[in-house]
């Protein structure tokens, strides 16, 4: 500690020492004058003096006289504090000032209290008390004499002594050993670098160094370089504990030893929180010292260190990967083998009549729903495992809920002989605060086990308010404010069957992720081991719990309970007004659609099929609409005319409509705003209330949901108006410009697509390339005159992968051709490979759709006939996907038939788009599809086109890939009428 006390300080304290020790001496032998003995000795007079006076007046008897004098004593002489006459019996005769309260007979300090005998007649009679003011000052200092000389002098003399020194030592600074050219010189040095001394004590340090270190040069210089806290990573151990305080021999120390240089020592030293790593050699100076270097090789370290955990990382995730695959590997390989074994019987034919086929084809079916369960399965517990699981808290019906998973899994109840009902055995909240969707989610999963675990008897759900466990309620909530807001009631959701039931041990399993009850469960019932333990923590999500009570033989009660605040139980409703609400909504289910007034209702979207249908449906409802491609368009339109409502799509082109909306805010428009999203997480709401929109609804749209929404904001309408609407759906367009042939055989050189052409999803798709081709191939050439060969080489690669995509691959090889010339600029063997290519385009035939002709009978003849043909097309496609618009409407059938034909121009896009690595315009197009989709009635393509879009954004070239072979396969298996019936 000592050592680190610079020599300044060091000098300067023993100086004052020195002074210090030399006033003292001189105060003990009396130089210097000391005022407390001479004030004593007066008070000793004047007490004396008052003694000879007290006495002679209390002989005499003049009392009442000696009484005016002490007091004019006390008045007089500010030091004294009180004098009082004493009898020998210790009574007081006379007192002059507050005697008692000052006088303390313990005390004996002759400073402050004196006592002097009073004598009548030779002998004592009394005694004279005088208390003085003290004159120690502060701390008594007064009562020794040098005290404050000292306490002034020795500060005085240390900051003088500190000053002197300072600049005595500045004319002897050992920095002064390196002459300043030089010193220059070594601070333009890029490492660190320090001369020492032969005692290991630093003359100089450059400035390269102290800024690494983060020290001034003048705190280093004649300090020993070892000073510093270097830190020696050889001397960790295994564990890598770190040992820091371990003293190890340091460069300097070696080089001193051996004699001789030392390279490449790794020393380590902690900067502001930061461990730097050098790498130093030293080299002795023959009879003067050292130089040594540092060189910083901290980020190189870093790396290192940052290189092996990444490693770990990806080992422990491949593990992990591994690990997982085995425990699905079961699950999903047996509803795939009976997809691939089912579907080998009726692609070989092997089937005796249609009833078996079906059979086979609901065995597919249900095989490939169990696969899709699966696959949803995993997404959310990825999620959830991930910490990347949202829930939502806002105004939920819980009756609504529950009735209308039991309405959707009657179907299942029916098919197993079961009774499926609903029961509130007490009053409940009206609305409670949580995530509906996760709600159903939770509730659908429980009754759809309790009904695959049933083989008779019943399921019920059942509804009530209970008091809660204050053991067990908030153990998932960390929020005061949550839960002063809580109250001591939970919403208790049971659902009971009378099933299997289960034994404890299989209880505490049964919640663990990829485990069932038993190894048979899985055998006998089927199931992924995933939906219990799903289900469990969307209920913690939600803040709630999930247990089982079951025994073996007697059936299970699951049963759910969440927490309700305090507020939720202000409207409450009872068991007699839920059954009649239930009743109601049963009733009213199937019933018209909504009615909206005669309002402007302003439409923006970048998607044509979506404008189309919001327009369709709202114009059907009665309501007048405009519509915008954007957001731009959309400030414009305003400008123009108020609407009463605008829908706006957040992401489009040219001016989204995050932006367009914060824009009309800021203008002034406060007409409600509904945002149309196909984002549907927590946070994208709230990001949309921020931008300023009203309302909130995501795609694909649901036509009653908009209805409603839209409602919400304009009214009802008028009640003169009818109550009926009539909403309608699509197939693909024919070809237009494409030359078709009745006899393509009876055509020399005629090219035809390999693709089957009686198959209309294929032939949509050669169709709209052909479509295509000609303007294509037009602007190539007009590329080629103007040697913009960057264009003429992204259309000839284009051509390459579509021709062969659509089945026209005699255009790869002069694609190839045209590509290359594009690379080398060679216009001439361009225009050659053009040539070729537009020959070969006049030859291209599609042959003529061929259908038979029914045979002469009634009207109602031949349109049954035309249904039986067209259901048993369907039924002769494994998996058919049918749009759910009403496609019997014209309008409908127009916005769907539009949607075939640029999803099948999309998909061409969306390889091509992969294909030259453009991922930011596939995420475009794949966001497209994940809205329009759902919009125009195929919800299938809704979660393949946001996987899609995901993989997109990540830049996973190899998922991109699989998911768009997945959006090929939906638009494959999409069941699209030829016209409109």
């Amino acid at each position: 500690m000592f050592s680190r006390i610079p020599i300044r300080l060091r000098l300067s304290f023993g100086l004052v020492g020195l002074m210090t020790g030399t006033l003292l001496v001189a105060s003990a032998a009396g130089f210097f004058p000391n005022e407390q003995e001479e004030i004593l000795r007066g008070r000793a007079k004047l007490c004396e003096t008052l003694a000879i006076s007290g006495t002679a007046m209390a002989s005499s008897g003049q009392i009442e006289s000696l009484q005016v004098t002490l007091e004019s004593v006390v008045h007089r002489d500010g030091s004294i504090r009180s004098i009082g006459l004493i009898n020998t019996e210790g009574g007081l005769l006379v007192s002059a000032g507050p005697h008692e309260e000052t006088w303390d007979d313990s005390h004996d300090d002759a400073m402050n209290q004196m006592r002097v005998p009073v004598f009548r007649y030779g002998k004592q009679w009394g005694e004279m008390q005088v208390a003085f003011i003290s004159t120690g000052g502060l701390f008594g200092l007064n009562y020794w004499a040098p005290a404050w000389l000292l306490i002034v002098l020795v500060p005085a003399c240390f900051v003088q002594f500190s000053f002197f020194l300072r600049k005595t030592l500045q004319s002897l600074d050992p920095s002064g050993a390196v002459p300043t050219h030089v010193e220059r010189a070594l601070d333009t040095f890029t490492v660190g670098l320090v001369l020492l001394n032969a005692d290991q004590r630093v003359l100089f340090a450059n400035k390269r160094l102290t800024q690494l270190i983060a020290t001034e040069s003048s705190k280093l210089v004649g300090k020993p370089v070892s000073s510093l806290k270097w830190i020696d990573p050889t001397e960790s151990d295994e564990a890598g504990e770190d040992k820091s305080d371990v003293i190890c021999e340091q460069p300097w120390a070696m080089a001193k030893r051996l004699e001789d240089s030392v390279h490449d020592r790794i020393l380590q030293l902690d900067v502001d929180g930061r461990r730097l790593t050098f790498s130093v050699n030293c080299t002795p100076i023959t009879g003067q010292g050292f130089l040594a270097t540092f060189d910083d090789i901290t980020l190189i370290e870093e790396n290192k260190v940052a290189l092996a955990q990444a490693r770990d990382a990806a080992q422990n995730a491949n593990e992990a990967k591994s690990e997982f695959l085995a425990n699905m590997s079961h699950e999903i390989r047996t509803p795939l083998n009976a997809v691939l074994g089912f579907t080998d019987v009726l692609r070989r034919g092997l089937v005796s009549n249609s009833d078996e086929a079906v059979g086979h084809l609901n065995m597919i079916h249900r095989s490939g729903a169990h696969l899709l369960e699966l696959i949803n399965d995993i997404l959310d517990l990825s999620k959830i495992e991930a910490g990347h699981l949202q829930v939502e808290t806002i105004d939920t019906h819980v009756d609504h809920v529950l009735i209308d998973v039991a309405n959707t899994l009657q179907v299942r109840a029916d098919e197993n002989s079961l009774d499926l009902n609903v029961n509130f055995q007490s009053a409940i909240p009206r609305t409670i605060q949580c995530d509906p969707t996760r709600l159903r989610q939770v509730i659908t999963n429980l009754v759809g086990n309790a009904i695959k675990f049933t083989e008779d008897g019943s399921v019920s759900i059942i509804a009530a308010m209970r008091d809660a466990d204050p053991e067990n309620l908030f153990t998932q909530h960390e929020n005061p404010e949550f839960v002063d807001a809580t109250s001591d009631q939970v919403l208790r959701i049971d659902v009971v069957d009378t099933g299997i039931g289960m034994t404890p041990e299989q209880q505490a399993k049964i919640f663990q992720s990829f485990v069932q009850a038993d190894s048979t469960t899985t055998r006998k019932f089927g199931g992924t081991g995933l939906g219990l333990s799903i289900s469990r923590r969307l209920a913690e999500a939600m803040g709630g719990t999930l247990n089982v009570i079951s025994k073996p033989g007697m059936g299970s009660t699951f049963r759910l309970e969440l927490p309700l605040r305090k507020d939720d139980l202000y409207d409450l409703v009872s068991p007699s007004e839920l059954k009649a609400s239930t009743d109601k909504r049963s009733a009213d289910d199937g019933g018209d659609l909504t009615r909206l007034p005669p309002s402007t209702v302003l439409v923006v979207d970048d998607g044509e099929a979506n404008r189309k249908l919001i327009e369709l449906v709202l114009t059907r409802a009665g309501a007048t609409v405009i519509t915008a491609n954007n957001g731009l368009e959309a400030i414009e339109c305003i400008a123009n005319e108020t609407p009463q409502l605008v829908l706006m799509d957040m992401q489009m082109p040219v001016l989204d409509g995050y932006t367009a909306t914060r824009r009309l805010r800021e203008a002034g428009f406060t007409t409600p705003i509904v945002a149309l999203t196909g984002n549907a997480m927590r946070g994208d709401r709230e990001k949309c209330e921020e931008a300023g929109c009203d309302d909130f609804m995501t795609k694909p749209i649901n036509i009653d949901q908009l209805l409603q929404l839209v409602s919400n904001h304009l009214g009802p309408a008028p009640e003169t108006e009818s109550a009926e609407i009539d909403l309608p759906c699509i197939l693909l367009p024919s070809e237009v410009g494409v030359q078709e042939a009745d006899d393509v055989e009876g055509m020399p050189g005629a090219i035809v697509p390999t693709l089957p052409m009686d198959d209309q999803d294929f032939r949509a798709i050669t169709s709209d390339f052909l479509n295509r081709l000609p303007n294509r191939l037009d602007a190539i050439e007009h590329a080629i005159e103007e040697a913009n060969f960057e264009s003429v080489h992204g259309d000839a690669h284009w051509l390459k992968g579509a021709g062969g995509t659509v089945g026209l691959g005699c255009f790869t090889s002069p694609a190839k051709e045209l590509e290359q010339a594009a690379k080398d600029n060679q216009a001439e063997v361009a225009l050659r490979a053009l040539k070729e290519i537009r020959e070969i385009q006049s030859r291209v035939v599609i042959p003529a759709m061929r259908a038979s002709t029914p045979d002469q009978g009634t009207d109602s003849q031949v349109a049954h006939a035309a249904a039986a043909t067209h259901a048993e097309a369907e039924i002769s496609v494994a998996g058919a996907i049918k749009c759910s618009l009403p496609l019997d409407d014209p309008d409908f059938f127009e916005i769907v038939q539009g949607f075939v034909v640029r999803m099948d121009a999309r998909l061409i896009q969306m390889r091509e788009e992969l294909s030259d690595g453009r991922l930011h315009e596939l995420a475009q197009s794949a966001h497209w599809l994940k809205g329009a989709g759902g919009t125009v009635g195929y919800s299938d393509l809704t979660q393949p086109s946001r996987n899609l879009l995901a993989a997109a954004g990540a830049g996973n070239v190899s998922e991109c890939d699989r998911w768009i072979n997945k959006i090929v396969d939906i638009r494959k298996r999409m069941v699209v009428p030829e016209s409109v019936q």
